[in-house]
């Protein structure tokens, strides 16, 4: 048995944050005009207006200039504090060059993410207007969110808490019992698909009894009825074309696949280049035999069930009969 050294960890920043002028620093490329337009800028303007740079801006040394640092990430910021007249602004320096990292491992707040987290500065006595205006959204905007999950049972929101279900979405299954909810937000899971309209169309088919007295969801319900299956029929469309793109695209990777097993088991028989392998690279060589071997018998499985993509397309019909089975038989 070896024993290693460990290597140390590198680390991804210098150890402290530091306060640089603005005037020192530079992007790769300019900022869209659009950028300063859309509601994602009003936010953050909002925010640091209101309680100042939250996140540290990220920023590389440039090589050739010591006193320059070019932005890798927090453009938007930084344009918001220059039209807020700030000059400096605290900053994280990275020891890689590394743009496309920060903005690609990003996990934003779903809708009932954000609910809870606005009750939650609620309940702790954060004033609705100042949130409002933290976020650059209306109070009433804030009310609504805050209200998100009210009449949601707790297993729905649990099935919910990381899912991206738009807050229409949440507004319908409210028309439901709790345990239907659980019923439809289980479907909803079960066929990644959150839409609202995909929620409306499960109202449609549920029974007047498990839905809650006195939401209006049957107010019309032969023109409900009508709209409703509509929506289902083009959800259903949608799921049957998502499965023959999976279908086509299963088809080409299989294919690559099998080229690439036959090639690897064909260097594998060849005497030489297993001496070789085994000699040089022992870890390689019994890979190697074992791609070989599970490659022989799948295609000795293939050659005794047929076509895999025309099994995985009769999956896919048979899911979107499943569809119209759990949501109940529509008339």
């Amino acid at each position: 048995m070896t024993s290693g050294t460990a290597q140390p960890l590198k680390a991804a920043f210098e150890s402290q944050p530091v306060v640089l002028q603005l005037d020192a620093l530079c992007s790769s490329r300019p900022l869209p005009h659009t950028a300063t337009l859309n509601r994602k800028f009003l936010q953050i303007l909002a925010s640091v207006a209101t309680v100042g740079l939250v996140e540290p801006l990220i920023v590389v040394r440039v090589d050739d200039n010591p006193a320059a640092f070019r932005i890798l990430d927090g453009r938007l910021r930084v344009e918001a504090l220059r039209r807020l007249g700030l000059t400096e602004a605290l900053c994280l320096i990275a020891t890689d060059d590394e743009a496309y990292t920060y903005n690609r491992h990003i996990s934003r707040l779903t809708s009932a993410q954000d609910a809870r987290m606005i009750a939650k500065a609620i309940e702790r006595g954060v004033p609705r207007e100042r949130i409002a205006l933290v976020l650059g959204i209306d109070v009433n905007t804030v009310r609504r969110r805050a209200g998100l999950m009210d009449g949601i049972s707790p297993e729905a929101a649990v099935l919910l808490a990381d899912k991206p279900c738009p807050a229409t979405t949440f507004n319908t299954l409210k028309l439901m019992k709790p345990l239907r909810q659980i019923q439809a937000v289980e479907l909803m899971c079960g066929q990644g698909n959150f839409t609202s309209a995909f929620a409306r169309a499960i109202v449609a088919a549920t029974p007047g009894e498990q839905l809650e007295q006195g939401t209006g969801a049957r107010k019309n319900p032969e023109n409900e009825t009508v709209s409703q299956l509509a929506t289902l029929e083009r959800e259903l469309a949608t799921l049957q074309a998502t499965v023959a793109r999976t279908d086509e695209r299963y088809g080409i990777e299989h294919l690559h696949l099998t080229v690439s097993a036959a090639y690897i088991a064909t260097l594998v028989g060849n005497e030489n280049v297993s001496r070789w392998l085994r000699e040089r690279h022992p870890d390689f060589a019994a890979q190697f035999d074992i791609i070989s071997k599970e490659a022989r018998e799948a295609r000795s499985a293939a050659n005794a069930k047929g076509p895999r993509s025309k099994d995985f397309r009769r999956a896919g019909e048979g899911a979107a009969q499943r569809v119209r089975q759990a949501i109940g038989h529509l008339p």
